[in-house]
């Protein structure tokens, strides 16, 4: 993609810009992003050239949970009508995971035969104050974020679920699954009781949220399982991910807070799967992790299969 029509002047006009700038072709790959929106984000411009806003790397999602990037694109909008659009209040994934409320206008760029979508974002707190902000946060955050582990929902990462086999099925875009279930969770709850079994979910996710990439989605799936969609991956990838995680929670070992001189070993059963052009639906991937999964755990456990 000829880049050239976005000359020197203006691409040092964009980086003076407080607020992110990135520009996208009429596809809407990406091909300019200003050092704001390096600021903001925390992805370098070498980190998203070339990529396409719709592979949902910032994560853009409504105040309600709905995710733009899918369904709702004002950017998508603006090159289809030509007509300037604007959003005062969405929400964005930063590279390190924080989600971040930021306003965006987006507006198109007529260079030559070119036509280019531009689109400006900056946080909200800027212009409508801090305590707005954590209000909109909360409500967020309520629509799609599990209040015990901080992770996504159910909710949340089936919409997640329903974008990614979109984009297989219009762009060959591949994705995988990998599903996690806690061993033995019942004698866990049993044995030490219900606030060393939150305890032992929360351990859980947070050795989950170190093992994957930046653009991966983690969510709690219900219960004692939880489940990682990743993007752009093939089966050898989403196989050294389940490795990866039942070798760093193999046998580890947890201080009960109903008796801290107990203590808890927690252990996972794994089972990952990969988009397949047989598949009619995000419900056959999943019930391949699954049964996978559950081969696993009629195995004894603390294990992966793939599926």
């Amino acid at each position: 993609m000829n880049t050239g029509a976005l000359d020197k002047n203006l691409r040092e006009i964009l980086d003076a810009v407080s607020d992110g700038v990135y520009v996208t072709t009429g596809e809407r790959e990406i091909v300019f992003w200003s050092k704001g929106a390096e600021r903001i984000t925390g992805y370098s411009s070498d980190e998203v050239l070339n990529k396409h806003c719709h592979d949902n790397i910032l994560v853009h999602t409504e105040v309600l949970g709905k995710n733009l990037c899918f369904d709702g694109c004002p950017l998508q909008k603006c090159i289809e009508t030509g007509e300037q659009q604007e959003v005062k209040e969405v929400f964005l994934k930063r590279k390190d995971g924080e989600r971040l409320a930021v306003y965006i206008k987006a507006s198109v760029l007529q260079v030559g035969e070119e036509r280019y979508g531009v689109e400006v974002f900056g946080e909200l707190r800027s212009v409508a104050g801090s305590a707005l902000t954590e209000q909109l946060k909360q409500l967020s955050d309520a629509s799609i974020v599990d209040q015990l582990t901080g992770l996504y929902n159910r909710r949340y990462i089936d919409t997640i679920l329903d974008q990614q086999y979109g984009l297989f099925k219009r762009h060959f875009q591949r994705f995988g699954l990998v599903m996690i279930d806690v061993d033995k969770f019942k004698n866990i709850n049993d044995s030490f009781g219900h606030l060393a079994g939150d305890e032992a979910l929360k351990f859980v996710a947070s050795i989950l949220q170190r093992t994957m990439r930046s653009m991966d989605f983690l969510a709690r799936f219900g219960g004692d399982e939880f489940i990682i969609v990743c993007p752009f991956v093939e089966l050898e990838g989403v196989e050294k991910l389940s490795q990866r995680i039942v070798g760093l929670i193999h046998h580890s070992v947890l201080s009960s807070l109903e008796s801290p001189k107990n203590v808890i070993e927690v252990s996972v059963s794994v089972g990952g799967s990969i988009v397949d052009y047989k598949d009619k639906s995000v419900a056959d991937i999943i019930a391949r992790a699954d049964e996978a999964l559950y081969r696993v755990k009629r195995g004894g456990g603390n294990w992966y299969a793939l599926g």
